[in-house]
């Protein structure tokens, strides 16, 4: 249940979350563009969250759960989705990632719940869904990309299976009931331990030419921000001013990517790429149970 003695907490902590996602996906595009290979960023992520959790991990290991679902929600959060959204960069703007990964990440946890658990969403998050879809359509078939970045289709798929493997985690969260804290130590620290080994035995690296300001920048932000930082305000939100209002303010993260990308990396999104952020922002904020007022 919320916590009505202290909402501002709350709303200082789901707006923190905001920041950092938004923050995320810009810093991210950032990354891709400079030295550092996905790689680099996938094992700087890890690394730190590791050593920043590592004090945490006996203590909050989920030892209910089989090893193949403490598996199947690290990877939802884990490598396979970084590498999905870090690639998806590589080929469309900044703008484009908050819009379709955040846009189809409710439609995707919908169709699993009622898949998973049963859960049959109800006709407002079903027209909600319907708007995120026109709008992540609008994106698709925006023609001012085009000419700047002819694949960036390539990068809108890349992130719509990146928020499916997201879904993946959070029904698997639900279902099997992990707390935040629990998620925190295993996501990092599982994804570390197959992907470290493969990292340093195969794949490409550039950390060892990368001037310092990156990777000091890329391993702060990847690994203490989303990694931890995001998942105690996410929590403290949760608590204080409930898992709906939480959500709806999650649909703030699009409108902030694009607004945040403009001075930072210098990409101005299209009046269809505004119009899809729009149209894409409202299907969010119904499909997390916002309702339009009605007037007396």
């Amino acid at each position: 249940m919320p916590d009505p003695s202290r909402p501002l907490i709350g709303w200082f902590a789901a707006f923190g979350v905001v920041f950092i996602w938004s923050g995320w996906v810009v810093v991210s595009r950032l990354g891709v563009v400079q030295t550092l290979t996905i790689y680099d960023m996938v094992a700087l992520r890890f690394v730190v969250a590791t050593v920043a959790v590592a004090p945490f991990v006996w203590r909050y290991w989920p030892r209910n759960l089989r090893w193949w679902q403490i598996f199947l929600i690290s990877c939802g959060q884990g490598v396979p989705y970084l590498l999905l959204a870090f690639g998806g960069f590589q080929f469309a703007p900044a703008s484009h990632a908050g819009i379709m990964m955040n846009g189809t990440l409710p439609v995707f946890a919908a169709v699993l719940g009622w898949i998973w658990l049963k859960d049959r969403p109800h006709a407002w998050k079903t027209a909600g869904m319907a708007v995120i879809l026109v709008g992540c359509g609008l994106i698709g078939w925006d023609r001012d990309t085009v000419g700047v970045a002819p694949n960036a289709w390539i990068g809108h798929l890349m992130f719509i299976g990146s928020a499916l493997f997201i879904a993946i985690n959070m029904i698997g969260t639900k279902a099997w009931q992990l707390t935040p804290m629990q998620a925190m130590v295993c996501i990092p620290t599982v994804n570390l331990a197959w992907f470290g080994p493969l990292y340093l035995a195969f794949l490409p690296k550039a950390v060892h030419v990368a001037p310092w300001s990156e990777i000091i920048l890329q391993g702060a932000y990847q690994g203490l921000g989303p990694s931890v930082v995001a998942v105690l305000l996410f929590t403290t939100a949760v608590r204080t001013i409930g898992p709906s209002a939480t959500a709806a303010m999650m649909a703030m993260v699009p409108g902030m990517v694009a607004l945040v990308a403009i001075p930072v990396l210098g990409e101005w999104p299209s009046l269809l790429a505004w119009a899809g952020l729009f149209l894409a922002t409202g299907g969010i904020l119904l499909a997390a149970g916002w309702r339009p007022v009605k007037m007396s």
